[in-house]
């Protein structure tokens, strides 16, 4: 978490009103949108004040009271489509989009090395292979494709240790790591079913069919305008 500020208000209710604390509805609409937003950045123990004493009058955690608490202090929760493509491997809020997308991972292993893994779908060591024709030496060496495209969210996907250890997905092109993949299985992690896209050729356009998956799945926290 790029912030532990946004759990107080959580860490209140637990302890005030458990009961409440196991029922609430939209505490993790509450966490992702104050930390991608940083509601709590700068001067925030007045706005943890305010969140408390709604939570205390109300006895419970009610999620739109609470955005409502923090936006009449001028704070803005609202995620547009480019915040949410501006995350990449490495983000520091890349997780907590992850903890929304895939609901069933265990964050919490026993053994840490079977932490779920970030994987990039077409591989760094393939993208970066890819050249351009230098218009200045007339020679193909510049690289292709940046860093931020070979990194961006719409190249990466969660996957077990399991799966992405030496004899899993490691450098494993789409084309064949896709290949007899079930529906749910390209479902749950967003991928364009139409198997061209699979190919480095079509790079780009995997790119950009997949946002449009993302953008669908996260639409209920995206702003409107």
């Amino acid at each position: 978490m790029p912030s532990y500020l946004s759990l107080i208000p959580i860490i209140y209710l637990r302890f005030h009103f458990e009961q409440a604390w196991k029922e609430s509805k939209g505490l993790d609409e509450y966490l992702i949108r104050s930390l991608f937003s940083g509601a709590f950045s700068g001067t925030s123990d007045q706005m943890i004040d305010d969140c408390i004493t709604n939570i205390r009058i109300n006895k419970n955690f009610l999620l739109s009271e609470i955005l409502h608490v923090i936006r009449m202090r001028g704070r803005s929760l609202e995620i547009s489509k480019e915040r949410l493509f501006e995350i990449t491997y490495g983000s520091d809020t890349i997780h907590l989009l992850f903890n929304l997308w895939y609901k069933d991972f265990n964050y919490t292993p026993a053994y840490v090395g079977n932490m779920p893994q970030i994987d990039h779908i077409f591989p760094q060591s393939v993208l970066k292979k890819i050249k351009d024709i230098n218009l200045i030496t007339g020679r193909r060496d510049l690289m292709k494709f940046r860093d931020y495209e070979r990194n961006q969210i719409a190249n990466c996907m969660l996957l077990s240790q399991a799966e992405n250890g030496a004899a899993g997905k490691a450098d494993t092109l789409p084309k064949d790591w896709f290949n007899g993949k079930s529906r749910d299985y390209l479902e749950l992690h967003l991928i364009p079913k139409d198997p061209v896209l699979w190919e480095v050729d079509n790079y780009q356009d995997f790119i950009k069919a997949r946002k449009v998956l993302i953008q669908q799945k996260f639409s209920y926290l995206l702003s409107k305008y």
